[in-house]
């Protein structure tokens, strides 16, 4: 009984000095411009384009493609039409323009993506993983550990989603939304890119910044983990490793979000959209 005393209350404090520490974060949202006048045009620089994605300019120069490099289109005779991505959408495809999200729209957007398709995938993959290496969390591999692990799988995948995106989107002022590049940039730019975009992110102005809320919001959730995964799993290490392989998740749910749209076009299962 003292045992269970003393793991239960290290995770309390374990729980309480890591959210803490995550508050902490939060004065680093005041050097974000403040809204005035309209709470959504106060918020979108004049003349700023959120259609087009950012490109890792450290690590490409100008000359790695054979037109504009941000353009989402190369094609020199083409006049392109954008149309509005659909609303509350995480993800914006070439030639889509993302509205400004409001505080509303972040915090439905992302309860919305916590609970989608593509997130219910990311969970069977990782309990499946975790089933065949009997990794964190360490229930055994039997037919029921499978079940345990799909269901903290969702725990965890859900609070990680809520936090980052309905949560620590709106206090930093971060648009949450993914800008997918499109086929006309080499691959390897846009593998970098997508990679890079869970440590690089932007303003609601479109500036890029630190990926703070992808951040706050994997550290959040790796620190809940405490509360209902299995004592050996609830140590700061173990949280630690939680927090590192949300990043990663997240890095590798990026890149599918590049590629997905041209892996669909390939297995003939999209059309391809044509330019005018």
């Amino acid at each position: 009984m003292i045992s269970t005393r003393n793991q239960n209350s290290f995770n309390r404090n374990s729980l309480f000095a890591t959210l803490a520490l995550l508050f902490a974060l939060i004065p680093f949202a005041a050097a974000q411009a403040p809204l005035a006048g309209n709470p959504v045009a106060g918020i979108i620089a004049a003349g700023t384009r959120l259609d087009i994605p950012d490109s890792p300019g450290f690590l490409f120069n100008s000359s790695s493609s054979p037109a504009d490099p941000d353009g989402a289109s190369f094609d020199p005779g083409a006049k392109p039409v954008f149309k509005h991505s659909p609303h509350l959408h995480m993800v914006v495809l070439p030639g889509e323009i993302g509205d400004p999200m409001t505080v509303h729209d972040k915090v439905r957007g992302g309860l919305k993506n916590s609970v989608s398709l593509f997130s219910m995938t990311g969970w069977l993959a990782s309990a499946g993983y975790e089933q065949l290496t009997n990794g964190s969390p360490n229930y055994g591999t039997d037919a029921g550990a499978f079940g345990q692990r799909l269901g903290v799988g969702a725990i965890h995948g859900i609070s990680n989603g809520v936090f980052s995106n309905s949560l620590f989107a709106p206090i930093f002022h971060q648009d949450p939304r993914y800008y997918v590049m499109g086929p006309g940039h080499p691959f390897l730019k846009r593998l970098v890119y997508a990679a890079t975009r869970s440590v690089i992110s932007r303003t609601d102005s479109g500036r890029s910044i630190p990926n703070y809320a992808l951040f706050a919001g994997n550290a959040a959730g790796a620190a809940l983990t405490v509360t209902y995964y299995p004592a050996q799993n609830t140590t700061f290490s173990e949280v630690t490793r939680a927090f590192g392989t949300s990043l990663g998740g997240s890095a590798f749910g990026f890149i599918v979000n590049e590629f997905l749209v041209d892996a669909l076009v390939d297995l003939h299962l999209k059309k391809k959209q044509q330019q005018p």
